[in-house]
């Protein structure tokens, strides 16, 4: 069975990277976790050793193949992860397609649960850690760290993988904590605006944005002349509360 290209499958091939990441989860036998592309089922295997798990496989051979193995404390469902409504899971050990990566994130953020342990595209992840005032910082450093506290575990080199992935992996921990404060639809619209042009000063970020000057100048001075990348969460909330 080879990967097809179309969905990015790159499969694990290295048994002891497995264990570590399951060991990185810390699984209790109560714990049901969800795997994202199982493919030919290495850490599914490895899972269900110790609890349940719940793996959602698009590719339709590879799901058949998979329940075909019989293998016990395993529910494959046959969907499309970005479209699928989620039974209740506590736990997240996955080998994901990277060209999924944004919006499987943002996805799991909907749900409840205690720990997650993904590999992802070590440019991609670099964001997550991202510090104000570096090229990494980005809109989704502000989101990842809203919700969750990310760790970037360990550098996974591409010939972990069939086939070697054109990009370096690594795997990262996601730890959900208590959010800061409440959002809406209408503050995250405000950061998408606002690093449209990171770059740029407050003022000149919202002015492109097509914000009214009137309104704009209203806000403190020093938050005006701050360079968006240099804006943390609690800057883009007063500038919120002020528009």
């Amino acid at each position: 069975m080879r990967p097809i290209k179309r969905l990015s499958q790159h499969f694990l091939t290295d048994s002891d990277l497995v264990r570590r990441m399951v060991d990185y989860a810390d699984l209790e036998p109560s714990d049901v976790v969800l795997e994202i592309g199982p493919g030919k089922g290495i850490i599914t295997e490895e899972i269900a050793k110790r609890c349940r798990v719940m793996a959602v496989e698009k590719d339709s051979i590879l799901a058949e193949l998979l329940e075909a193995k019989g293998i016990k404390n395993v529910e494959v469902i046959h969907g499309d992860i970005l479209k699928t409504m989620l039974p209740k899971f506590s736990k997240v050990i996955s080998n994901p397609p990277f060209s999924i990566s944004g919006p499987l994130t943002f996805k799991l953020f909907e749900y409840d649960w205690k720990t997650a342990i993904l590999i992802y595209q070590k440019e991609f992840a670099q964001r997550f850690v991202a510090k104000p005032g570096t090229k990494e910082y980005s809109r989704l450093t502000l989101a990842v760290n809203y919700y969750c506290e990310p760790k970037i575990l360990e550098k996974i080199p591409a010939g972990k993988f069939f086939p070697k992935p054109k990009v370096d992996a690594v795997l990262v921990m996601l730890k959900p904590k208590k959010r800061p404060f409440e959002t809406d639809a209408k503050f995250w619209e405000l950061v998408n605006k606002l690093f449209q042009h990171k770059k740029k000063t407050v003022r000149a970020s919202l002015l492109a944005s097509k914000y009214a000057k009137s309104v704009v100048e209203k806000l403190p001075k020093e938050l005006l002349e701050k360079r968006v990348v240099r804006c943390d969460i609690w800057d883009v909330k007063k500038i919120y509360e002020s528009l």
